[in-house]
């Protein structure tokens, strides 16, 4: 028999959302395209999650909103916590940023844009001398691998710091300007900068190339195949946040995490390439090793000898795929004020899902 050692941690400070109880839900058929079944179903322990389960009722990790689980093609967890449902939209925050790379691949198959290695120069004529040398040097491989050599620094000072590069650029009228404007500190290609700005120009660029806004585009391409019907993408006088914009219901963000591990699949409707599925996951940088960058999402080799891909959000959103295990984990959390000496780190989380498959 198959058994969960550990399932899903992250998050809840305040106590568990009342119609929960903190006892494991069987996930319901709502008829949005996810099949649905139980943990008992997949040889997995409801015993094991309900241990898990209770740390997160007690604040172990936080703030946790919601947990789903997908094993198989099966939803086996849909778990919310501290008054939130299913029904709610959440804030993805930098999860966001995946979605330029699977709307590039998308953009790139409709013939809009020709090829990841066009130059990000092409798209926005008059924007750039030839004296902008290393400017003039960008493609779009290298805005989706956060390897475009912009100054950028976001995460050595605190989100809320003012001197935070981050905090600064929510402050701006124009973010494509202020992006695109940014001062070169390294060749392209030669060095990973985690980075907002980069994926803002990705919007942009599919905005110069297919006439819709990345919002729109994502709608017609990507939300309707996946009957995803409600979302909320921030935008300042158009420009859209695709560094962490986008609002989603837990059930859509698994839905798409699902895409992800079917490599494009959707039910019987490939929506985009399994080549280039399998293109955003190719390890392209290492970070620190054993972790590597991709098209916006990161792998790292686990100690269980499992390779798995993820992309985190600010405050606790994560969405975790492990393709050996046939396993997607979406976690949406508010630990922003959560100080990290007063819950548990997601690591913990990941490693405990590794092991979902461990056969005793």
């Amino acid at each position: 028999m198959r058994k969960i050692i550990g399932l899903l941690a992250l998050i809840s400070f305040i106590g568990c959302n009342p119609k929960t109880e903190c006892t494991y839900q069987i996930p319901v058929d709502v008829n949005d395209g996810l099949s649905v079944s139980t943990l008992e179903e997949h040889n997995l322990s409801e015993k094991a999650f309900d241990e898990v389960n209770a740390d997160i009722c007690n604040g172990v990790y936080g703030n946790i909103h919601s947990v789903l689980m997908i094993h198989k093609n099966d939803l086996v967890i849909e778990q919310y916590y501290n008054k939130w449902d299913r029904d709610e939209l959440h804030f993805l925050a930098s999860t966001t940023k995946s979605f330029s790379a699977i709307m590039t691949g998308i953009a790139i198959e409709e013939g809009a844009i020709n090829d990841i290695n066009q130059k990000m120069t092409e798209f926005f004529p008059g924007y750039f001398q030839e004296s902008d040398s290393l400017k003039n040097q960008i493609t779009i491989k290298h805005l989706l691998t956060s390897t475009s050599g912009f100054e950028w620094d976001e995460v050595s000072l605190p989100v809320d710091d003012p001197n935070n590069m981050g905090y600064q650029m929510d402050k701006v009228d124009n973010l494509f300007e202020a992006s695109i404007n940014l001062p070169m500190a390294s060749i392209p290609g030669e060095k990973y900068e985690y980075s907002g700005p980069n994926n803002i120009i990705i919007g942009e660029i599919i905005k110069a190339s297919t006439g819709k806004n990345i919002a729109e585009y994502t709608d017609e391409h990507l939300f309707k195949p996946l009957g995803i019907k409600e979302y909320k993408w921030f935008n300042k006088n158009g420009v859209y946040d695709v560094g962490g914009g986008l609002q989603l219901k837990s059930r859509d963000i698994a839905k798409y995490a699902l895409l992800q591990l079917n490599k494009g699949k959707w039910h019987n409707h490939q929506i985009v390439s399994k080549k280039w599925m399998e293109e955003i996951f190719e390890p392209y940088v290492e970070i620190n090793h054993p972790l590597y960058g991709c098209y916006q999402w990161q792998m790292i080799k686990t100690e269980y000898g499992f390779n798995s891909w993820f992309i985190p959000g600010n405050g606790g959103q994560i969405i975790n795929i492990v393709p050996e295990l046939d396993l997607v984990i979406v976690i949406n959390a508010d630990n922003r004020k959560v100080p990290k000496s007063k819950r548990k780190p997601l690591e913990y989380l990941i490693k405990d899902l590794t092991k979902v498959n461990q056969v005793i």
